[in-house]
């Protein structure tokens, strides 16, 4: 009997002591469990803000965030007769949206989620807006969230509607690689701000929790650029032919708007190994080198500033050669020529003119030729909103590399090393009448429509010579044209001024041994009202020609007349084209914006797309058939790529505005992934 007392008794003790700690642990100690519990399976994520858009000088899209979505479900909170009712149907819609899987592939998705009580169950990753759209009126999901548990999960897509234009200018920037270009300048504008969200660990990852905790993500500025697109695509096509005809390393260009110094293009070019040209490097921000005789341009400007010669002024040139301190200084056609005028000197590039002229009257004091220089900012950056621009280096008599020979070499553009950005910015400032404008890539940036930023009101004019001077180099730089080194592509549409430079490219510190060159081009147009400058520069040509009249001289020319050409073009056409008297779109976004605009249409329709006639005020529906060509004339670029890549196309975009023209037509019968060509203005 004692043993069974004693046996029951221990069993009663156990028991009470059980009791005790579950009391203790649920009711003393409960909040302390609970919350470790939650900090091992509840954290707090962040959310990513929309990025901001970049756009072009009319409002094309040159950079934006596409919304791509993972699609997830949780079984556990659909009611069992509902999900036995329309599983199949649901497997049916989604088979139908994703033809790459069968409705039976997507009825055994469900019930194996269902039978396995997943709460996070991945339906699809890398759904676009429009198929999310759908989804959500499928069967069972059109319940929501809470009972039909399906999950949308928000991502974005940087995508480039205009392709490789100026790809390196307006940059990248992600998670891993802070990037380049305006992606990179202005990233801390387009990022916006991170929002947060609650989630909990479950089985297959984190699924969010109640909304309460959810603090909402602050969408990017946008960014609204001076590149033109046109001009963009003129300039790197110009450039490219050129690298491909003569082989060269690489090359760039850049477009600057004269009385703004806005840029208007900018395109950089490198060969790839298996010989293609493509933008992996910002040579026209980041590449400095020695430029020869484009140099000549702000020699000329110090000379004129001084008063040392007049343009028809008569030189001696010593017949092409000149010895400083035993080493030669030669002309390109030595022999040829013992006298010229000054402006003959400029437009044939002649080395003995140019070294003579600034040595005789410089050597003794160099730092007043110096100060010129300095007037034009050669010494600095210019201030560019890409970030990675080389400092320059201009020489003078205080460096330790300064010598006897630096004068009459660093007057024709050795012993100095500029990018084409800052030689531009010099060159522009001189013949806008004297008044130097830094450039600027960038005119605003926005948000919602408010503008946050407006660098239009930050423009910075310093004067860096006379109107006269400003003059005579337009006046010197047209003859190079009409009687020097550019005569072979001058033009009869419109004139042009300028200045060719052919550089030797030293190795190992010397230039005699070395045969590669760079070829450069900097000039304007029209010759007497700039109303354009260009800096070209081409790195190593390599197929026998190198000097710069044959090789940088003409892609400025291209450039000049093609730009000069569809500027008076639209101005011409502006005054007889009408708009549209239609525009297509999304009906849900044209109901918003008719309420914001307070705009009563007459009559209703009940499909997604319309037609809306801005005259009658009365829409029509769009319909979109499977199979068929839709119609997208009048949309914007945007609402035409998110239809067509619904229907499976491969859309390609050429202008900006509203859809022109489109092909195939409308109607035509078009199997999925077929490239569709259609034409905005």
């Amino acid at each position: 009997m004692w043993r069974v007392v004693f046996g029951m008794s221990v069993v009663a003790l156990f028991a009470l002591y059980v009791t005790f700690q579950m009391f203790r642990v649920q009711i003393v100690e409960g909040d302390k469990w609970l919350s470790l519990s939650d900090s091992t399976t509840i954290r707090r994520i962040d959310i990513s803000p929309a990025r901001g858009n970049i756009y072009s000088d009319d409002g094309s899209l040159l950079s934006t965030s596409m919304p791509i979505y993972d699609i997830r479900w949780d079984a556990t909170v659909v009611n069992a007769d509902t999900f036995k009712t329309y599983v199949n149907e649901l497997a049916f819609e989604l088979s139908e949206l994703f033809p790459n899987h069968s409705a039976s592939y997507f009825l055994a998705m469900l019930k194996k989620a269902r039978a396995d009580k997943n709460r996070y169950k991945l339906i699809r990753r890398k759904v676009n807006y429009h198929q999310q759209k759908a989804i959500r009126d499928f069967a069972i999901f059109r319940k929501g969230r809470y009972k039909g548990g399906v999950l949308f999960e928000l991502n974005t897509k940087r995508v480039k509607p205009a392709g490789l234009l100026a790809y390196r200018t307006i940059g990248y920037s992600t998670v891993d690689n802070p990037g380049v270009g305006l992606e990179r300048a202005y990233d801390e504008d387009l990022g916006g701000t991170k929002g947060k969200r609650l989630v909990q660990r479950i089985s297959g990852g984190y699924r969010p929790l109640n909304d309460a905790n959810l603090i909402e993500p602050q969408n990017g500025r946008d960014v609204h650029t001076s590149i033109n697109i046109d001009f963009q695509e003129i300039a790197q096509r110009s450039l490219e032919k050129a690298l491909v005809q003569h082989t060269a390393k690489h090359g760039c260009v850049v477009v600057m708007e004269v009385a703004t110094g806005k840029i208007k293009a900018i395109s950089n070019l490198k060969r790839r190994e298996d010989g293609t040209y493509g933008e992996l490097y910002n040579y026209a921000v980041g590449g400095s080198y020695e430029p020869g005789s484009v140099w000549k341009v702000y020699s000329a400007m110090a000379a004129f500033e001084d008063g040392l010669i007049d343009v028809n002024d008569t030189m001696d040139i010593m017949n092409g050669e000149r010895d400083y301190f035993g080493k030669p200084m030669r002309d390109s056609d030595k022999g040829r020529f013992a006298k010229m005028s000054f402006k003959q000197a400029f437009a044939r590039s002649s080395n003995v003119a140019f070294s003579s002229i600034i040595f005789d009257n410089y050597a003794k004091n160099p730092s007043k030729y110096i100060a010129h220089l300095r007037k034009l900012d050669l010494d600095k950056t210019t201030g560019i909103e890409i970030l990675g621009e080389e400092k320059p280096f201009l020489n003078h008599p205080q460096s330790s590399t300064w010598s006897q020979l630096t004068l009459p070499w660093l007057a024709i553009g050795y012993e100095n090393q500029h990018t084409p950005l800052q030689l531009l910015t010099a060159y522009n400032g001189i013949i806008n009448d004297g008044i130097m404008i830094k450039p600027r890539i960038v005119n605003q940036v926005t948000d919602a429509g408010l503008v946050i930023k407006d660098n239009d009101k930050k423009v910075n004019r310093i004067r860096v010579c006379s109107k006269e001077t400003s003059d005579k180099i337009k006046e010197i730089t047209a003859a190079v044209f009409t009687e020097g080194s550019a005569r072979g592509v001058r033009s009869n549409v419109v004139s042009m001024g300028g200045k060719t430079g052919t550089a030797q490219i030293a190795t190992k510190g010397a230039y005699q041994k070395s045969k590669k060159y760079n070829a450069s081009f900097v000039g304007h147009f029209p010759a007497d009202k700039p109303v354009y400058s260009i800096y070209v520069r081409v790195t190593e040509p390599s197929n026998g020609k190198f000097y710069a009249s044959s090789v940088a001289a003409p892609v400025f020319s291209e450039i000049a007349k093609k730009i000069f050409t569809i500027s008076v073009k639209q101005e011409i056409d502006n005054e007889h084209v009408e708009s549209p008297l239609y525009t297509r779109g999304y009906y849900s976004d044209f109901k918003q914006l008719n309420n914001v605009l307070n705009v009563k249409l007459k009559n209703e329709v009940n499909t997604d797309i319309v037609s809306i006639n801005a005259v009658a005020g009365s829409a029509s529906g769009v319909v979109v058939r499977d199979g068929k060509m839709p119609n997208v004339k009048g949309m914007g670029a945007k609402d035409a790529m998110y239809l067509l890549e619904l229907n499976g196309l491969q859309p390609r975009i050429n202008g900006y505005g509203r859809v022109m023209e489109q092909s195939p037509e409308p109607g035509t019968r078009v199997q999925a992934n077929r490239t569709v060509y259609i034409r905005l203005n």
